[in-house]
């Protein structure tokens, strides 16, 4: 199954969000959330100062707002603040298929702009397995290095309304998306049997549309984005992005379908100080067979949707320095023209606060 998003699809996502960013927002009242020295890890020699210098910057204060860990695949709505910022050195997704597996970090870093604006990037670190029986009988291949670099700018549109009330306006926020195509893709060893492949060698674009409701002491995240990959040439066993089809032409100029991108999570956070909680987060990607620019695909489609229960905490939890913690696993729902996956995930955060807090605070 796909689902394409078409050009009118996004003409009504647009003019819906035009009036949201347009719409009356609600003024409220901020204090320095952290208003202490701040010589730790940050640019700026006083927090009082600095909250002082970009008081016009600072985000709006919420009543509750605990800093957690967070679904997996579902991005939030808010933005870091200025002066804050975090970076997420171990992200590990283990991919468990038949016969092949793979460990994902992706390097994280994400700085507060101020503007309501936040910049994230991520440099992955990949090691791929693979075993019989996708390999000869014994023989088990490995690779490690590094795959396609993201840059991600994130707008945050509105601040949650009313985080007791749920039919109160949540945070919304826009992502644009941008992959460098950095990984392995080409001159592939065949004695590595896919192992090596790092990449899918395409420049992506994305517009992605991100939602956060606050309903203590629940959390709502949905996300959802088109990705435009574009053409590449590839050779001689390179996998496409269904992991089940390989290219047998020496040189064979590819082209991706549309990539739809779609996640929602619900949060329980049963202790607030800790960030202590449970999660139940959907995530699901269609390829279709038409690319929005580059006409009909000639790479397969595929579909998938998974489920995955997750938990979560935060310790050491300070006005300045926070790591937030969490691990799950994720299932399949539905998967089409998809290989069957079982993906232990696990997660480190760590937490740098400006003088206005964490994102969402």
């Amino acid at each position: 199954m796909c689902f394409p998003l078409g050009k009118h699809s996004l003409c009504v996502l647009t003019g819906a969000l035009l009036i949201l960013i347009f719409s009356p927002s609600m003024a409220r009242a901020v204090t320095p959330a952290n208003p202490g020295s701040g010589d730790f890890f940050l640019p700026f020699s006083d927090d009082a100062e600095m909250a002082k210098d970009f008081q016009a910057l600072a985000p709006p204060f919420l009543p509750w707002g605990p800093n957690t860990s967070g679904p997996f695949f579902t991005g939030t709505a808010e933005v870091d603040p200025i002066g804050s910022w975090y970076i997420e050195p171990v992200f590990a997704y283990d991919f468990l298929s038949a016969g092949s597996s793979s460990l994902y970090n992706p390097m994280r870093l994400s700085i507060g702009l101020g503007h309501n604006l936040e910049l994230d990037t991520f440099i992955p670190l990949i090691q791929n397995w693979e075993s019989p029986p996708l390999t000869p009988a014994g023989i088990t291949a490995s690779h490690f290095g590094a795959g396609n670099t993201h840059f991600e700018i994130k707008w945050q549109l509105t601040s949650d309304g009313n985080v007791y009330l749920p039919l109160s306006r949540p945070a919304i926020g826009l992502t644009f998306d941008f992959w460098i195509p950095s990984g392995q893709y080409q001159n592939l060893n065949p004695q590595d049997y896919g192992a090596d492949q790092l990449g899918n060698g395409t420049y992506n674009e994305a517009v992605m549309l991100l939602v956060r409701k606050h309903v203590k002491p629940f959390m709502i995240y949905l996300q959802v984005g088109d990705i435009v990959e574009n053409p590449a040439t590839v050779g001689v066993g390179y996998t496409f992005n269904n992991g089940l089809t390989s290219n047998s032409q020496p040189s064979f100029h590819m082209v991706d379908g549309n990539l739809l991108y779609y996640a929602g999570a619900f949060e329980h956070v049963i202790n607030t100080e800790w960030g202590a909680g449970y999660l139940i987060e959907v995530y699901g990607e269609s390829q279709s067979g038409q690319n929005l620019f580059f006409g009909a695909a000639n790479a397969p489609p595929f579909s998938f949707l998974w489920w995955a229960p997750e938990v979560e905490m935060t310790w050491p939890h300070t006005p300045k320095f926070s790591v937030t913690w969490g691990a799950g696993v994720a299932m399949p729902v539905y998967e089409a023209n998809y290989p069957t996956t079982v993906t232990p995930m696990g997660t480190a955060t760590l937490y740098f606060n400006g003088p206005f807090g964490y994102r969402g605070m």
